[in-house]
């Protein structure tokens, strides 16, 4: 077995039948609990800063949208499905949407995993708004929400990290994952002079192979980032969708984690978390400006039209570009028929165009927002 400043590789005595022969030989890695200091060189201070600065710019950019809650709503369905695609789960973001509206049964296995996405990010973020601070209850409340039960959410069988491309034997189900997490959180809830989005750095790569829930580990590791980021103040909602990054990194991501569990590390993997965050926060910056310059398009398009409920769907469509009659009736305290309406003189301008393929009879979506929205995601035919 080998061992690193990281930690250890621990013999595997069970399993064996369930985990890859390469990765059984060498063992399943152990962290070691964090430093409470980590010596970094002035350019990664620097890259720290930068993406530090352009966290703020987003923030900021954020809040003067007209509805920033619907970029928060927007993100988070953006994060779930590239985050589902890194486990497997390919789906369209058109489908992810649809599979959300009320009274639409999409024939689809695709939905019941999204939703198990959307509820623990729900879930998560409603804690740390809620004030929560203890890092084992924020983090098992979102592992019962992904797993749909608040019971027996620990891990009990050995796992791994990378797929049907295994790299990395995550840590012993058990006693040692359970310790190595409350270390961690321990860790994470005292005092350190770690800079914080280097402590996020960390707290990633170290939900990431311990990996202690049953269910959910993967995008578990990836929502702590948001969550992190909101509980310490650095952003209002989660508007940094990171798998996105990930997904567009994956190969050097991997190696990155492997780099680190190897030789410990820890600068070279904070410094690449570092890049990815002031990517995807310049990107998503850059996304503000179209929505914020399609969203005065469409009103300039709807000259004449603008009744007080077209105006409040039009703004709603940042968060739900995929749309039906009974969600904007819910959403505005309006009636079906109304919403009906609405519909029916948002595609008359050309806001709206109505899918009518099965599943998606008497639903409709916003082509121009949800360009946007879907990055490289092929937009329905229109019929």
């Amino acid at each position: 077995m080998r061992s690193s400043p990281a930690g250890m590789w621990i013999p595997v005595r069970d399993g064996r039948d369930t985990v890859p022969v390469r990765l059984a030989a060498e063992g399943a890695f152990l962290p070691k609990p964090l430093p409470s200091d980590v010596l970094l060189s002035s350019r990664t201070h620097r890259g720290l800063a930068d993406a530090q600065e352009a966290l703020g710019r987003l923030d900021e950019a954020t809040v003067r949208l007209l509805d920033p809650s619907a970029l928060v709503r927007a993100t988070q369905v953006r994060e779930v499905q590239r985050s589902a695609r890194l486990d497997g789960i390919s789906t369209a973001l058109l489908e992810v949407l649809v599979s959300q509206l009320p009274g639409v049964r999409p024939d689809t296995a695709v939905e019941p995993a999204i939703t198990s996405y959307l509820r623990a990010g729900d879930t998560g973020f409603a804690a740390v708004r809620a004030g929560v601070t203890d890092h084992v209850a924020l983090m098992s409340a979102v592992a019962g929400a992904f797993g749909g039960s608040e019971s027996g959410i620990w891990r009990t069988h050995h796992t791994w990290l990378g797929g049907s491309d295994p790299f990395l034997l995550a840590s012993p189900p058990g006693a040692a994952s359970r310790a190595a997490f409350e270390q961690f959180a321990a860790w994470s809830g005292g005092e350190t002079e770690v800079p914080v989005l280097a402590k996020v750095a960390l707290g990633h790569f170290f939900h990431e192979v311990v990996r202690p829930f049953r269910h959910g580990n993967g995008h578990i590791a990836r929502l702590y980032v948001g969550l992190e980021l909101a509980r310490s103040g650095v952003l209002r909602g989660q508007v940094l969708p990171l798998s996105t990054w990930i997904d567009r990194n994956l190969g050097e991501y991997r190696a990155r984690v492997r780099l680190l569990a190897d030789e410990g590390d820890y600068e070279q993997w904070i410094s690449f978390f570092a890049n990815g965050i002031r990517a995807v926060s310049r990107e998503e910056l850059s996304l503000i400006t179209k929505l914020e310059a399609a969203h005065e398009a469409l009103h300039h398009r709807l000259s004449g039209r603008r009744t007080g409920n077209i105006r409040k769907v039009l703004t709603s469509l940042i968060a739900t570009p995929v749309t039906n009659h009974r969600q904007i009736a819910e959403l505005h305290g309006i009636t079906t028929k109304n919403a009906g309406d609405v519909c029916a003189r948002l595609v008359d301008a050309g806001v709206l165009h109505r899918l009518d393929d099965k599943p998606y009879a008497k639903a409709y979506y916003a082509p121009d927002l949800l360009r946007l929205l879907s990055l490289t995601d092929p937009l329905p035919h229109r019929p």
